[in-house]
């Protein structure tokens, strides 16, 4: 059954070549760089450097990408190259600094942010190529996205506007069929959080009742919500800023305590894993995979396995206080055009193209219609091809390289995350943080020294382990000594002079 799409592929991508004969979509593609005819000169190529293992069905991709550049009319070539994760720094790190040439390269925010990549030269400012290349680009993200990625008052990276964050920051993902099993309404205050999480907990409907809250490595902005102070931005569990530009130590407010003493009564009733510092990460993962959490901070799918385990299972995300959405962050990811490339305009040229038409960026992140997926419509599509382990045999996951407007999602999504997915939030209220970019090299040792201090120091009281009172002054104390403060000073100075000049 698996031979034929040995074949498919080639007459796909012939006839893709063949359509690029009555002309491609040429308003759509920006400057081609004066080139007459995608066949009639060299083509400049696209390498692309992603995190991961490569799919499984990358080439067929590959070539049908290349067919359809081929065909409107780009002397583009496609090729994208995947990078371990846990090789990804080094390697990424050793090609910049070696000169070795490539075209983009997904960023991570939370890891290495672009203002550190353009700031040793890794990644340049895009202003001219968009001008000249991408018109789509600038045309498909808000302007509050592009502000978010300007270092130096420039433009450094393509923001990836998968989802708007205004439309998940703060909530909780329950399972709403327990919810109305047990008579129980989504909770509006810290109390009932913990009242509902005890219900689950008790009643769960397996035999191993030792299941918990899931606990993430961040602040709980789930609970911040109701606090009367929200919002308020929070950087690197370490930076609070308030939406007069106010900024201070986050571990020294009110807020973080309430959070604290949040965590620690959650701790004391069971409802957190005991050894929830010491457990390995794959062991807390696979319970998350198998759908054991009470409920998880975030807005999260629940996936076939779980069903089968759960019939009837459903989840759904909310807010204890939805009255204020808050866009604390624009994005989380973008891509960079490299500073070793000998034609940086070919990967705007690229990203133009594939945000052109809805066809392009279904063919770059999931691959041949018909073959590793099918159309159900409104958002929507099935999977047809997958692995062994029934993973896609092709997908670029959408936090890679994706739009809220262009995002496909299996078909049995919930209805109320898919509208949370596609959905940008016009009324929301930005962060005053939006648009500065905190560059840490003048601080570089304290900022690495309070980062790593965070997972001895903070982290027992953010999990809960530890109450506040008896653990929290030696905590901060180490934490004075690795340099926080000096982190939050510099902090400030950037952020008042990127503020004066607005």
């Amino acid at each position: 059954m698996k031979h034929w799409k040995r074949w498919l592929a080639p007459i796909l991508i012939l006839t893709l070549i063949l359509a690029g004969c009555s002309g491609g979509n040429k308003n759509a593609q920006g400057n081609s760089g004066g080139e007459e005819s995608g066949t009639t000169a060299e083509k400049l190529p696209v390498r692309y450097l992603l995190p991961g293992n490569e799919p499984q069905g990358l080439s067929e991709v590959v070539d049908a990408i290349n067919a359809k550049l081929e065909a409107d009319g780009l002397n583009l070539v496609y090729q994208p190259t995947y990078i371990a994760w846990d090789a990804w720094d080094q390697k990424t790190n050793l090609m910049m600094s070696t000169g070795e040439e490539f075209e983009l390269i997904a960023i991570m925010h939370d890891t290495k942010g672009p203002n550190v990549l353009a700031g040793n030269g890794g990644i340049i400012p895009i202003n001219d190529l968009l001008d000249e290349y991408g018109p789509v680009l600038k045309e498909k993200l808000p302007d509050w996205a592009w502000e978010s990625v300007k270092t130096d008052g420039k433009i450094v990276t393509v923001p990836n506007f998968w989802i708007d964050v205004a439309m998940n920051e703060g909530m909780i993902t329950f399972r709403v069929d327990m919810l109305e099993e047990y008579g129980l309404q989504p909770p509006t205050t810290t109390d009932e959080l913990l009242n509902v999480a005890e219900v689950f907990q008790k009643n769960w409907p397996q035999d191993n009742k030792d299941v918990y809250i899931k606990v993430l490595t961040e602040p709980a902005n789930h609970l911040h919500t109701t606090y009367e102070t929200y919002p308020f931005t929070v950087i690197d569990t370490l930076i609070y800023v308030d939406q007069e530009g106010n900024v201070k130590p986050w571990l020294e407010t009110d807020e973080f305590k309430k959070d604290i003493q949040f965590m620690n009564e959650a701790y004391k009733r069971g409802l957190i894993m005991k050894d929830v510092l010491t457990a390995p990460a794959e062991v807390i993962n696979q319970e998350e995979l198998a759908g054991r959490y009470l409920f998880r901070p975030g807005d999260v799918g629940i996936n076939d396995a779980v069903r089968e385990t759960f019939p009837g299972a459903r989840n759904d995300a909310f807010y204890m206080n939805d009255s204020i959405k808050f866009r604390a962050n624009a994005l989380r990811n973008s891509n960079g055009v490299s500073a070793t490339s000998p034609h940086p305009e070919a990967g705007i040229q690229f990203l133009n193209w594939v945000f052109s038409d809805q066809a392009n960026f279904d063919l770059v992140q999931s691959g041949i219609e018909g073959v590793h997926w099918k159309n159900t419509g409104d958002h929507k599509k099935d999977i047809l091809a997958t692995t062994d382990n029934g993973a896609p045999v092709y997908e670029l996951a959408n936090w890679l390289l994706g739009h809220v407007e262009f995002n496909r999602y299996p078909s049995n999504i919930e209805d109320g995350r898919l509208q949370r997915r596609t959905t940008i939030a016009e009324d929301a209220i930005n962060s005053v943080t939006i648009g500065f970019n905190f560059d840490p090299s003048n601080v570089a040792s304290a900022y690495a020294n309070s980062i790593a201090e965070l997972k001895t120091s903070i982290y027992p009281l953010m999990y809960g382990v530890v109450d506040y009172e008896s653990f929290f002054p030696t905590a901060l104390q180490n934490m004075k000594a690795a340099g926080m403060d000096y982190v939050v000073e510099e902090y400030n100075k950037q952020f008042q002079e990127w503020r004066s000049k607005q």
